[in-house]
């Protein structure tokens, strides 16, 4: 079950002595407390079976799907979904760094009940953000299909995903109190520097594992770009907004039947202009040739999905120029997730599809014009 708009009681942001780190911790007691505790469970049932079967492909998370037994039988929801600290050293160590359990469970804590995005709905959530350790309970989107960012997807599609993406946008548009808030604004010029720098310090590495299998032309813009990368995290910047900051196929669920796709996956949710948000799906979720044939009519769809949501002063002419000057964002993320997360096989292909789509972008765009070359 998704919000949109959101409805039932809304479960408060528990602290470090509440979260469970590992999956195997969740049992009938302690979920029949949670599901008492968001209405979604009577007084009189409670739970008496819990197994745990993994999903998605996220690298930054472990996530499980528990399936419930109640008494009374069919008491509640028959299955939930749980996010936890990845198992994996390595990327436990770069969502500690990037903050990024503490920005998800503080997402859905603070900023979805203002939002229109579907998104699942939030029964649980613990946080300690000193050690990276974090509970995220939600509610299943039974029946939904995960994307796939590696097939993309056609314009029909991009349009309804663009929709719920203004969802977001829309309604936490230039917020005073979303940019003053530290976990959402975290971009200081401190940070960008430091960015940049991780960014073209594994660039060798990035190079080694994937270059071969990229065309000559898209290493070429690579080497043009990373040097540059500071400069273009520098740059002027449009109206801002909180952003997804990793909006794809793969991060969106889709319910037969329906046309509105659910957004999952927030450890990335950022302050910045939403056209980067706009550009890193278009860019990585079509093939080229669809992109080419039908970016200015997405584009358009999602301006006009911006206004119903009470945007003024944005000119469609001004979205156009900021989706050009944000499409580095999908490189950005390619070469510096690529080499800081666990490495699967599915991982090197949606990277390497992700860095040629993002790569052919930029040069249909010539935005490397835009950093002086």
């Amino acid at each position: 079950m998704a919000d949109r708009p959101p409805d039932g009681p809304r479960p408060g942001l528990a602290g470090p002595s509440d979260v469970l780190r590992t999956p195997g911790e969740v049992d009938a007691t302690w979920l029949t407390r949670v599901l008492h505790g968001s209405a979604r469970l009577g007084p009189d049932a409670r739970v008496v079976g819990v197994s745990m079967t993994p999903v998605g492909t996220g690298q930054m998370a472990d996530t499980v799907r528990f399936t419930v037994d109640y008494e009374p039988a069919g008491a509640g929801p028959p299955t939930v979904v749980g996010k936890f600290t990845s198992t994996d050293a390595q990327s436990h160590a770069t969502g500690r760094i990037m903050r990024a359990y503490e920005v998800e469970v503080r997402f859905y804590a603070e900023v979805a009940p203002r939002v229109a995005v579907r998104r699942p709905r939030l029964l649980f959530c613990a946080l300690d953000p000193e050690e990276a350790w974090f509970t995220l309970l939600l509610d299943d989107v039974t029946g939904a299909v995960q994307g796939d960012e590696l097939v993309g997807c056609d314009a029909t599609t991009a349009a309804a995903a663009l929709e719920q993406l203004a969802g977001l946008h829309g309604p936490c548009w230039e917020s005073s109190d979303l940019a003053a808030s530290p976990w959402v604004n975290r971009s200081t010029p401190e940070s960008d520097e430091f960015t940049a720098s991780v960014v073209a310090g594994v660039f060798p590495g990035f190079l080694e594992r994937y270059g071969e299998r990229l065309d000559p032309s898209h290493v070429e813009l690579l080497e043009a770009f990373v040097p540059r990368l500071g400069d273009w995290m520098a740059r002027p910047r449009g109206p801002r907004t909180v952003l997804h900051a990793d909006f794809r196929l793969d991060n969106l669920l889709f319910v037969p039947g329906e046309s509105a796709p659910v957004v999952v996956d927030y450890q990335t949710v950022a302050w910045g202009s939403g056209a980067y948000d706009v550009a890193y799906f278009v860019g990585g979720c079509l093939e080229p040739e669809v992109r080419r044939s039908h970016a200015d009519d997405l584009i358009a769809g999602y301006h006009a999905a911006l206004s119903a949501h009470g945007v003024e002063d944005y000119p469609l002419d001004a979205l156009r120029t900021d989706y050009r000057h944000e499409c580095f964002g999908g490189l950005m993320m390619a070469v510096g997730a690529s080499m800081m997360v666990r490495r699967t096989e599915r991982g090197d292909a949606m990277f390497l599809t992700s860095t040629r789509r993002h790569a052919q972008q930029a040069i249909d765009l010539d935005a490397l014009a835009l950093l002086g070359g």
